[in-house]
């Protein structure tokens, strides 16, 4: 299922948080790591890093031994460039070390988004794990912040790892938490989050969230019609409410009573324990709230203390692409754990 991960290192504790994550998922899934450093020729830096990397290329030269930068450029982008061959080499050893049999390393230069993305398509990576920030990054909501463009411009899964400022991130993956709405794309987060917690050990939360967003058109393609009672049937017929059949509820009063949110709901979960206990995760928790979702996703979160939020890159109800309201916007910039955007 994950058999190239793409991840991209800056030296920042972000980035060493998605580094270890990413070597117990390429161990597990004995997948292929493409390590990525995007250097800057101007901007922030950590000093301390910028410091260490001088210091080795100055006794590198002293010994005589070759260095894998151009020397036709300035000292300071001479310096620059060694230390992102510096952060690839000890990123590689410690994939190396963990047990993960492929490993490779790319040193790029440019917007740090853009190259990202890059390299994800040419490199055919089906997860790309990274911090939510780097030492180039303001904190909070930043609409041209690196990993919001990543996260949802990626053309493959993303994880952007998060904790709160202060704590160390958790050592491993106690506690996935999976919304789901019954669409496709939430259907393969279920599986693809499944499959890690199994893996990982980790127990698995899933969450339906009844809201009134979707259409009835969309309603009816999640779920199993004929394991429904009559009465709910009767509320999805489309004859029996022609405006609403592709015009989503958000912009018009409900049509469904809340007994035919719930059975949707139960039988969505329903789908979702039994894609679980099919990859091994012993005892999934099932959660039928109602309210806004990125709230409810927020609050379910922080309350069963989830270390990762798994959700599709669209629902029944919502719209792929850059849109600061989406759900997984919402989501992302709210929560202190790291979520995956799965496509």
């Amino acid at each position: 299922m994950i058999q190239n991960i793409l991840t991209p290192i800056d030296g920042s504790m972000h980035a060493q948080s998605a580094l270890q994550l990413s070597i117990d998922l390429a161990a597990n899934y004995d997948a292929q790591m493409i390590l990525l450093h995007v250097g800057v020729r101007d901007g922030n830096v950590s000093q301390e890093l910028y410091e260490a990397a001088s210091r080795e290329l100055e006794a590198a030269e002293s010994s005589g031994r070759e260095t894998p930068i151009c020397a036709h450029q300035s000292r300071h982008h001479q310096i620059l460039e060694y230390m992102g061959h510096m952060l690839l080499r000890k990123a590689h050893e410690q994939a190396k070390n963990k047990g993960v049999k492929r490993v490779e390393t790319a040193l790029d230069f440019g917007d740090a988004g853009d190259c990202i993305l890059h390299h994800a398509r040419n490199r055919s990576a089906d997860l790309i794990v990274m911090g939510s920030r780097g030492f180039g990054e303001l904190k909070g909501l930043v609409l041209g912040s690196v990993s919001h463009k990543v996260f949802h411009l990626a053309p493959c899964s993303c994880v952007t790892l998060s904790h709160k400022d202060g704590q160390p991130p958790p050592e491993k993956i106690n506690r996935i938490l999976v919304p789901t709405d019954g669409s496709t794309q939430a259907d393969n987060a279920v599986e693809l989050a499944s499959d890690i917690a199994a893996r990982h050990g980790a127990k698995l939360v899933l969450l339906y969230v009844m809201w009134r967003g979707p259409s009835l058109e969309n309603f009816r393609a999640s779920i199993n019609l004929d394991q429904l009672s009559a009465s709910t049937r009767d509320e999805l017929d489309p004859e029996q409410h022609p405006i609403a059949e592709n015009m989503s509820a958000s912009f018009m009063p409900p049509v469904l009573s809340q007994d035919a949110y719930r059975e949707i709901g139960e039988q969505v979960l329903e789908r979702g324990r039994q894609t679980a206990e099919d990859k091994g995760v012993q005892a999934p928790k099932l959660i039928l709230k109602e309210g806004d979702p990125a709230r409810v996703i927020a609050g379910t979160a922080r309350r069963k203390q989830a270390d990762m939020i798994a959700m599709g890159s669209r629902g029944l109800g919502g719209v792929e692409g850059m849109l600061s309201g989406s759900v997984s916007y919402k989501v992302s910039h709210t929560v202190p754990c790291s979520c995956m955007i799965v496509r």
